[in-house]
């Protein structure tokens, strides 16, 4: 009984090891398999998960606070290391996403300002991160009639980029990371395209980071940056069809510790089986 027992925690070892530890993509793509965030809570911004392709985030007609945000990330913690939940980026290896995005308002009284953003980072807060963004103000690009990057190390708020691309109310949003550089480019591109139609880079970027495995967000944030917060009015912001161009997604928790943790959970068993009055 004891060999019977020894070779089924080894062949489990064996599946364990070998199975999770392959790369997993296809989840990610899914939306229903990513985690609302808001930052804080706020009654006039919702949002649904349309379809598992599809996410809508509204404004509705009423004050938001300047910095109040609302969207979804790939993993359901703080960080990648501390998800149940989700998928993710190895820094070691290079990677390439992408999501198409349209912001529309009700036809009269919008005031205030609204930004949409994409991009990826190390922790929920964005407090080392770097995004491609859309800004407006009381319904409108003409304030702000290119795109725009930011970012921050630490924390602390990088100088912004532009993104020479003309404003307009749909496209695609792309974020890079080079491994070796620890570049990041962020990009805007036309609806469904693979590639950015315009880029900037904030060239070295994750060296200064904290070297935790990656993950992308999208949000829908009240700004004041061009004039006043969002007031009143309607907005509506869909993010749809994410795509990874290049490189491959992991889920969470990483592979190795759901193994030692499976592994160490057989092995208490068994060794509780050997007590048993059983074994002769």
């Amino acid at each position: 009984m004891r060999s019977n027992n020894a070779l089924l925690l080894a062949f489990s070892t064996v599946a364990l090891l070998a199975g999770p530890a392959l790369p997993i993509r296809a989840d990610i793509l899914d939306f229903n398999e990513w985690t609302r965030v808001q930052d804080p809570a706020d009654p006039n911004f919702t949002s649904s998960v349309l379809s598992p392709t599809e996410v809508q985030l509204l404004a509705g007609n009423g004050p938001v606070p300047s910095g109040t945000d609302i969207g979804y990330q790939s993993v359901d913690g703080t960080t990648a290391a501390g998800s149940t939940v989700g998928h993710a980026f190895s820094p070691a290896a290079d990677f390439t996403v992408a999501i198409d995005f349209s912001l529309a308002f009700q036809p009269s009284g919008n005031v205030g300002g609204l930004a949409i953003g994409f991009g990826i980072g190390e922790d929920r807060d964005g407090a080392n991160s770097a995004g491609a963004v859309l800004l407006s103000q009381n319904g409108s690009f003409a304030l702000s009639p290119v795109f725009g990057a930011a970012a921050r190390v630490n924390d602390v708020t990088q100088t912004p980029k532009l993104i020479l691309l003309a404003a307009q109310p749909s496209g695609s949003f792309f974020a890079s990371y080079h491994a070796a550089s620890g570049d990041v480019t962020l990009g805007v591109g036309g609806v469904g395209a693979v590639t950015p139609t315009a880029t900037a880079t904030y060239a070295g970027i994750a060296n200064q980071w904290n070297g935790d495995w990656l993950f992308p967000a999208f949000f829908l944030r009240s700004d004041a940056v061009l004039g006043q917060a969002w007031t009143s009015g309607g907005a509506d912001a869909r993010f749809r069809n994410f795509r990874v161009i290049s490189g491959e997604s992991v889920a969470v928790p990483e592979p190795g510790t759901l193994a030692m943790l499976a592994l160490g959970g057989m092995s208490l068993a068994f060794a509780r089986r050997r007590c048993g009055p059983w074994i002769s």
